[in-house]
Protein backbone atom coordinates (compact mmCIF):
# COMPACT_ATOMS: atom_id res chain seq x y z
CA UNK A 1 0.00 0.00 0.00
CA UNK A 2 2.95 2.38 0.51
CA UNK A 3 3.89 2.58 -3.41
CA UNK A 4 0.23 3.80 -4.44
CA UNK A 5 0.84 7.13 -2.12
CA UNK A 6 3.63 7.61 -3.56
CA UNK A 7 5.03 10.72 -5.87
CA UNK A 8 6.80 8.25 -8.31
CA UNK A 9 4.36 7.96 -11.03
CA UNK A 10 4.99 8.04 -14.51
CA UNK A 11 2.85 10.06 -17.31
CA UNK A 12 1.58 7.68 -20.15
CA UNK A 13 -0.58 8.42 -23.30
CA UNK A 14 -3.27 5.56 -23.69
CA UNK A 15 -4.45 4.51 -27.07
CA UNK A 16 -5.70 1.41 -27.98
CA UNK A 17 -2.40 0.52 -29.43
CA UNK A 18 -0.79 0.81 -25.87
CA UNK A 19 0.67 -2.12 -24.62
CA UNK A 20 -0.37 -3.48 -21.27
CA UNK A 21 1.40 -2.01 -18.33
CA UNK A 22 2.31 -5.10 -15.17
CA UNK A 23 4.01 -3.04 -12.61
CA UNK A 24 4.31 0.70 -11.63
CA UNK A 25 2.32 3.50 -10.26
CA UNK A 26 0.83 5.67 -13.05
CA UNK A 27 -1.07 9.28 -14.39
CA UNK A 28 -2.94 8.01 -17.69
CA UNK A 29 -3.92 10.57 -20.37
CA UNK A 30 -6.42 9.50 -22.58
CA UNK A 31 -6.58 9.52 -26.33
CA UNK A 32 -9.70 11.26 -27.94
CA UNK A 33 -10.55 7.49 -29.35
CA UNK A 34 -11.90 7.10 -25.62
CA UNK A 35 -14.20 10.03 -25.23
CA UNK A 36 -16.16 12.59 -27.53
CA UNK A 37 -15.90 16.29 -27.54
CA UNK A 38 -17.83 19.27 -28.70
CA UNK A 39 -17.38 22.80 -29.23
CA UNK A 40 -21.38 24.29 -28.67
CA UNK A 41 -22.79 27.87 -28.46
CA UNK A 42 -25.37 28.09 -25.44
CA UNK A 43 -27.90 30.12 -24.18
CA UNK A 44 -26.18 30.32 -20.88
CA UNK A 45 -22.93 31.61 -18.99
CA UNK A 46 -21.52 29.99 -16.55
CA UNK A 47 -20.26 26.57 -16.26
CA UNK A 48 -22.73 24.83 -13.77
CA UNK A 49 -25.95 25.56 -16.55
CA UNK A 50 -23.65 24.52 -19.23
CA UNK A 51 -23.53 21.13 -17.77
CA UNK A 52 -27.31 21.01 -17.39
CA UNK A 53 -27.43 21.18 -21.09
CA UNK A 54 -25.12 18.77 -21.92
CA UNK A 55 -27.12 15.62 -22.35
CA UNK A 56 -29.08 17.69 -24.38
CA UNK A 57 -25.71 18.82 -26.68
CA UNK A 58 -24.69 14.65 -27.14
CA UNK A 59 -28.78 13.73 -27.78
CA UNK A 60 -28.55 11.36 -30.70
CA UNK A 61 -25.07 11.34 -31.38
CA UNK A 62 -23.49 8.74 -28.96
CA UNK A 63 -23.50 5.16 -28.91
CA UNK A 64 -25.57 3.15 -26.01
CA UNK A 65 -23.93 3.87 -22.43
CA UNK A 66 -24.39 5.88 -19.66
CA UNK A 67 -22.28 9.24 -19.82
CA UNK A 68 -20.89 11.76 -17.49
CA UNK A 69 -19.99 15.00 -18.67
CA UNK A 70 -16.72 17.50 -18.57
CA UNK A 71 -17.76 21.20 -19.35
CA UNK A 72 -15.26 23.88 -20.07
CA UNK A 73 -14.96 27.60 -21.12
CA UNK A 74 -13.43 28.45 -24.93
CA UNK A 75 -14.34 32.21 -25.25
CA UNK A 76 -17.87 32.70 -25.77
CA UNK A 77 -18.33 29.22 -26.04
CA UNK A 78 -18.28 25.65 -24.41
CA UNK A 79 -16.03 22.85 -24.97
CA UNK A 80 -18.57 19.70 -23.94
CA UNK A 81 -16.81 16.16 -23.24
CA UNK A 82 -18.63 13.14 -23.08
CA UNK A 83 -17.33 9.96 -21.63
CA UNK A 84 -18.80 6.50 -20.58
CA UNK A 85 -17.36 5.68 -16.72
CA UNK A 86 -17.30 1.75 -17.03
CA UNK A 87 -16.05 1.32 -20.26
CA UNK A 88 -12.86 3.59 -19.42
CA UNK A 89 -12.88 1.56 -15.97
CA UNK A 90 -13.02 -1.70 -18.14
CA UNK A 91 -10.38 -0.07 -19.85
CA UNK A 92 -8.49 0.11 -17.73
CA UNK A 93 -8.79 -3.06 -16.36
CA UNK A 94 -7.22 -4.32 -19.47
CA UNK A 95 -4.24 -2.34 -19.63
CA UNK A 96 -2.96 -1.85 -16.49
CA UNK A 97 -2.68 -5.67 -14.81
CA UNK A 98 -1.03 -7.61 -12.00
CA UNK A 99 0.94 -4.65 -9.77
CA UNK A 100 0.26 -1.66 -12.23
CA UNK A 101 -1.93 1.04 -10.55
CA UNK A 102 -3.69 4.19 -11.78
CA UNK A 103 -2.78 7.39 -9.73
CA UNK A 104 -4.81 9.71 -11.70
CA UNK A 105 -6.66 10.06 -15.43
CA UNK A 106 -6.57 13.07 -17.41
CA UNK A 107 -7.87 14.02 -21.17
CA UNK A 108 -6.36 14.82 -24.08
CA UNK A 109 -8.01 17.38 -24.36
CA UNK A 110 -7.21 19.40 -21.30
CA UNK A 111 -3.76 18.20 -21.21
CA UNK A 112 -2.16 18.87 -24.72
CA UNK A 113 -4.69 22.01 -25.56
CA UNK A 114 -2.00 24.32 -26.76
CA UNK A 115 -0.93 22.03 -29.13
CA UNK A 116 -0.38 23.80 -32.60
CA UNK A 117 1.69 21.14 -34.79
CA UNK A 118 0.88 17.61 -35.60
CA UNK A 119 1.90 15.63 -33.04
CA UNK A 120 2.76 11.42 -33.96
CA UNK A 121 1.33 9.14 -31.81
CA UNK A 122 2.41 5.75 -33.34
CA UNK A 123 2.85 4.35 -37.11
CA UNK A 124 -1.44 4.40 -37.45
CA UNK A 125 -2.41 7.85 -36.04
CA UNK A 126 -1.43 11.56 -35.22
CA UNK A 127 -2.66 14.13 -32.42
CA UNK A 128 -3.74 17.50 -34.42
CA UNK A 129 -5.70 20.91 -33.07
CA UNK A 130 -8.83 21.62 -34.94
CA UNK A 131 -10.13 24.70 -34.08
CA UNK A 132 -9.47 23.69 -30.26
CA UNK A 133 -10.73 20.50 -30.32
CA UNK A 134 -7.83 17.97 -29.90
CA UNK A 135 -8.51 14.73 -32.54
CA UNK A 136 -6.79 12.04 -33.59
CA UNK A 137 -6.59 11.10 -37.08
CA UNK A 138 -5.33 7.88 -39.09
CA UNK A 139 -1.93 10.02 -40.85
CA UNK A 140 1.14 10.56 -40.08
CA UNK A 141 2.70 13.94 -39.58
CA UNK A 142 5.14 15.60 -41.94
CA UNK A 143 7.88 17.82 -40.75
CA UNK A 144 8.16 19.34 -37.73
CA UNK A 145 8.66 15.52 -36.18
CA UNK A 146 7.17 16.09 -33.09
CA UNK A 147 5.92 12.83 -31.00
CA UNK A 148 3.76 11.84 -28.28
CA UNK A 149 7.26 10.94 -26.16
CA UNK A 150 7.96 15.24 -26.83
CA UNK A 151 5.13 16.11 -25.54
CA UNK A 152 4.83 13.66 -22.36
CA UNK A 153 8.59 15.42 -21.38
CA UNK A 154 7.10 18.64 -20.73
CA UNK A 155 3.71 18.40 -20.23
CA UNK A 156 2.00 19.67 -16.71
CA UNK A 157 -0.59 17.82 -15.82
CA UNK A 158 -3.99 20.19 -14.88
CA UNK A 159 -6.49 19.97 -12.18
CA UNK A 160 -9.54 18.46 -14.72
CA UNK A 161 -9.11 14.59 -13.28
CA UNK A 162 -11.42 12.02 -14.94
CA UNK A 163 -13.54 11.06 -12.02
CA UNK A 164 -14.92 7.44 -12.41
CA UNK A 165 -16.02 6.64 -9.23
CA UNK A 166 -14.38 2.87 -9.38
CA UNK A 167 -10.86 3.80 -9.08
CA UNK A 168 -10.20 3.79 -5.25
CA UNK A 169 -11.96 0.78 -5.38
CA UNK A 170 -9.22 -0.68 -7.63
CA UNK A 171 -6.31 0.54 -5.92
CA UNK A 172 -7.53 0.54 -2.22
CA UNK A 173 -9.51 -2.03 -1.51
CA UNK A 174 -9.10 -2.14 2.26
CA UNK A 175 -10.85 1.08 2.79
CA UNK A 176 -14.03 -0.57 0.55
CA UNK A 177 -15.88 -1.41 3.28
CA UNK A 178 -15.58 2.39 5.14
CA UNK A 179 -16.10 3.78 2.53
CA UNK A 180 -19.56 1.83 1.46
CA UNK A 181 -20.55 2.32 5.11
CA UNK A 182 -20.27 6.20 5.10
CA UNK A 183 -22.06 6.12 1.97
CA UNK A 184 -24.97 4.49 3.45
CA UNK A 185 -25.05 6.78 6.05
CA UNK A 186 -25.04 9.73 3.89
CA UNK A 187 -27.55 8.78 1.73
CA UNK A 188 -29.83 7.90 4.73
CA UNK A 189 -29.13 11.10 6.41
CA UNK A 190 -29.80 12.87 2.63
CA UNK A 191 -32.74 11.26 2.22
CA UNK A 192 -34.14 11.80 5.92
CA UNK A 193 -33.64 15.36 5.40
CA UNK A 194 -35.04 15.99 2.19
CA UNK A 195 -38.14 14.66 3.63
CA UNK A 196 -38.50 16.75 6.24
CA UNK A 197 -37.79 19.62 4.64
CA UNK A 198 -39.82 18.75 1.07
CA UNK A 199 -41.89 21.81 0.74
CA UNK A 200 -39.20 24.36 1.71
CA UNK A 201 -37.16 23.44 -1.24
CA UNK A 202 -39.63 22.88 -3.63
CA UNK A 203 -40.51 26.38 -3.14
CA UNK A 204 -37.00 27.31 -2.99
CA UNK A 205 -36.84 25.54 -6.31
CA UNK A 206 -39.65 27.48 -7.76
CA UNK A 207 -37.81 30.70 -6.53
CA UNK A 208 -34.69 30.11 -8.20
CA UNK A 209 -36.06 28.83 -11.31
CA UNK A 210 -37.96 32.15 -11.75
CA UNK A 211 -34.40 34.07 -11.09
CA UNK A 212 -32.54 32.00 -13.22
CA UNK A 213 -34.73 32.88 -15.83
CA UNK A 214 -35.10 36.67 -15.38
CA UNK A 215 -30.86 36.50 -14.94
CA UNK A 216 -29.66 34.99 -17.88
CA UNK A 217 -33.14 35.97 -20.24
CA UNK A 218 -34.18 32.17 -20.58
CA UNK A 219 -37.21 31.19 -22.96
CA UNK A 220 -40.42 31.58 -21.39
CA UNK A 221 -42.67 30.39 -24.37
CA UNK A 222 -42.84 27.10 -26.51
CA UNK A 223 -41.69 29.01 -29.94
CA UNK A 224 -38.67 30.13 -28.22
CA UNK A 225 -37.71 26.96 -27.09
CA UNK A 226 -38.38 25.30 -30.21
CA UNK A 227 -36.23 28.03 -31.95
CA UNK A 228 -33.71 27.04 -29.85
CA UNK A 229 -34.17 23.61 -30.22
CA UNK A 230 -33.73 23.81 -34.02
CA UNK A 231 -30.49 25.05 -34.07
CA UNK A 232 -29.09 22.97 -31.84
CA UNK A 233 -30.60 20.12 -33.64
CA UNK A 234 -29.06 21.57 -36.63
CA UNK A 235 -25.62 21.86 -35.27
CA UNK A 236 -25.55 18.21 -33.79
CA UNK A 237 -26.29 16.83 -37.55
CA UNK A 238 -23.73 19.10 -38.91
CA UNK A 239 -21.28 17.48 -35.75
CA UNK A 240 -22.86 14.09 -36.14
CA UNK A 241 -21.67 13.90 -39.80
CA UNK A 242 -18.93 15.30 -39.63
CA UNK A 243 -17.64 12.69 -36.52
CA UNK A 244 -18.91 9.84 -38.92
CA UNK A 245 -16.94 11.10 -41.59
CA UNK A 246 -13.85 10.94 -39.70
CA UNK A 247 -14.52 7.77 -38.13
CA UNK A 248 -15.14 5.88 -41.88
CA UNK A 249 -11.75 7.62 -42.59
CA UNK A 250 -9.78 6.01 -39.50
CA UNK A 251 -10.88 2.57 -40.46
CA UNK A 252 -9.54 2.67 -44.39
CA UNK A 253 -7.57 0.05 -45.29
CA UNK A 254 -5.11 1.87 -45.86
CA UNK A 255 -1.01 0.13 -46.50
CA UNK A 256 1.84 1.06 -44.64
CA UNK A 257 3.21 3.97 -47.05
CA UNK A 258 -0.47 5.28 -48.06
CA UNK A 259 -2.03 8.31 -45.48
CA UNK A 260 -4.74 10.91 -45.65
CA UNK A 261 -2.95 14.04 -46.80
CA UNK A 262 -5.58 16.39 -45.58
CA UNK A 263 -9.73 16.54 -44.82
CA UNK A 264 -11.25 20.05 -45.21
CA UNK A 265 -14.93 20.73 -44.25
CA UNK A 266 -17.60 23.30 -45.72
CA UNK A 267 -20.95 23.41 -45.76
CA UNK A 268 -21.35 21.83 -49.37
CA UNK A 269 -19.30 18.96 -47.99
CA UNK A 270 -15.51 17.56 -47.48
CA UNK A 271 -12.68 17.29 -49.69
CA UNK A 272 -10.53 14.39 -48.93
CA UNK A 273 -7.04 13.80 -50.46
CA UNK A 274 -5.21 10.19 -49.60
CA UNK A 275 -1.80 9.02 -50.93
CA UNK A 276 -2.61 5.75 -52.69
CA UNK A 277 0.07 3.27 -54.60
CA UNK A 278 -1.51 2.64 -57.23
CA UNK A 279 -4.58 2.97 -59.71
CA UNK A 280 -5.80 -0.28 -58.64
CA UNK A 281 -5.86 1.15 -54.98
CA UNK A 282 -7.86 4.48 -55.90
CA UNK A 283 -10.47 2.02 -57.08
CA UNK A 284 -10.38 -0.26 -53.87
CA UNK A 285 -11.00 2.96 -51.66
CA UNK A 286 -13.44 4.35 -53.69
CA UNK A 287 -15.36 1.01 -53.58
CA UNK A 288 -14.94 0.78 -49.60
CA UNK A 289 -16.37 4.91 -49.68
CA UNK A 290 -19.21 4.86 -51.96
CA UNK A 291 -21.98 2.66 -49.78
CA UNK A 292 -21.32 5.44 -46.76
CA UNK A 293 -20.43 8.73 -49.02
CA UNK A 294 -22.38 10.22 -51.53
CA UNK A 295 -19.52 10.97 -53.82
CA UNK A 296 -19.89 13.84 -56.09
CA UNK A 297 -16.29 14.08 -57.85
CA UNK A 298 -12.47 12.31 -58.05
CA UNK A 299 -9.93 12.88 -59.60
CA UNK A 300 -6.79 10.60 -59.29
CA UNK A 301 -3.38 12.52 -60.31
CA UNK A 302 0.17 11.87 -58.90
CA UNK A 303 -0.68 9.06 -56.46
CA UNK A 304 -3.04 11.71 -54.66
CA UNK A 305 -6.94 10.36 -54.98
CA UNK A 306 -9.44 13.93 -54.27
CA UNK A 307 -12.87 13.33 -53.64
CA UNK A 308 -15.43 15.85 -53.41
CA UNK A 309 -17.91 14.26 -51.10
CA UNK A 310 -21.75 15.87 -50.28
CA UNK A 311 -23.22 16.35 -47.09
Amino acid sequence: MKNLFSNNTKIVFLTQNTMPYTQGLYDVILAPQFYWVKKVSLPVKSLSDAKKLSESVYEGSLPKGTYSYEVSKAGDEFIIIAFDKEEISSLLKRYFTKDAKVNAIYFSQYEFSDLDACCTIDAYSSLVNIDGLLMQVPRNCTEPKLTIDDLLKNVKLSKTKVKLGSLDHEVMDRRTFVYLAAGVVAILSAFILEYIDYKKEASALGEAKTALIRKYDLPRTSMQLKSIKNSLNKTFKKQKALREQLYAFSKLPLTKDEYIESISFDDKGAQVRIKVNSQQREEMIKQKLTPIFKIKNSTFDDNILTLEIAS
